[in-house]
């Protein structure tokens, strides 16, 4: 407090002279029609201003709420698609069993870290080990695949993008029976090469791509792209062609990790295959 006081004596000048400043602006505004006038509209148009800004501020906010309330609906959907489901047998009398049980569970999350210029990109989502996230399964968007994750912390998963050089996806032709593998050649971001799809294969741009439902990430049916480029290979006996992404990688914000409740088994039994 003594501190105070002396820093008012020292500079006791100054502050009269503020306070004159503030006494003579307030008689200003006060006895004078037109400088009123144009404090008034100075003061209401900041306050518009501050007002926008605060309320930007709250959009944002609510907007983040927004969009994670609708992932965990589409959580939801997603796990009622017939898709994630598989057949039980049922006994005669198990009537009351269920007819079908979850093969496939979906869990929703942010992305907090992307990357799509590079010859093998990387995403990393804020739902890890904690959240039930194991390696190898796989993550799609709104729109379409996302990729596969590499591995986990507590509370974070590094996803291999399909934007990655080792990427390769099992994908199939829409109501066609070819299908083939999903490879990045390293270039356009947007597009990816569908290999293995013979050149005797009624193929035509338009075509729509999805997931095959041949291994054990991947249910079948999810969205993948348009075949917009069909071109033959002088001496090969494969097509090459070119999908245009249904998913922009540069863009997504929200995506989902699906799990496989059944990918064990289906593994185990796979690799007694390998050792015969």
């Amino acid at each position: 407090m003594q501190n105070l006081i002396q820093l008012i004596i020292k500079y006791n000048a100054f502050f009269i002279f503020i306070i004159l400043e503030i006494f003579c602006f307030y008689l200003i505004i006060q006895f004078n029609t037109e400088q009123a006038g144009i404090f008034d509209a100075t003061t209401t148009a900041f306050s518009g201003w501050a007002y926008n800004i605060k309320d930007d501020f709250s959009k944002h906010f609510s907007l983040e709420r927004v969009n994670e309330d609708l992932a965990e609906d589409n959580v939801k959907l997603f796990q009622r698609l017939e898709e994630s489901k598989f057949n039980h047998i049922i006994e005669a009398d198990s009537a009351e069993a269920p007819k079908y049980s979850q093969q496939y569970t979906y869990t929703a999350a942010r992305i907090v870290n992307n990357s799509i210029n590079r010859p093998n990109n990387y995403l990393t989502i804020n739902r890890g080990k904690k959240h039930g996230i194991k390696k190898n399964t796989g993550v799609i968007g709104g729109d379409g695949l996302v990729g596969i994750v590499l591995n986990t912390s507590e509370h974070y998963s590094v996803i291999m993008s399909l934007l990655h050089q080792q990427s390769k996806t099992s994908v199939s032709i829409k109501n066609k029976n070819y299908f083939g593998s999903l490879v990045w050649s390293g270039h356009d971001p947007t597009k990816m090469e569908l290999e293995a799809i013979s050149r005797d294969a009624n193929v035509v741009e338009g075509d729509t791509v999805v997931t095959s439902g041949y291994s054990s990430i991947f249910p079948g049916g999810i969205p993948v792209g348009l075949i917009d480029l069909v071109e033959e290979i002088e001496g090969s006996s494969f097509h090459r062609i070119r999908v245009n992404l249904s998913q922009d990688l540069n863009r997504i914000k929200h995506c989902y990790v699906i799990t496989n409740l059944l990918q064990e088994e289906q593994k185990k039994l796979e690799a007694t295959l390998k050792n015969e």
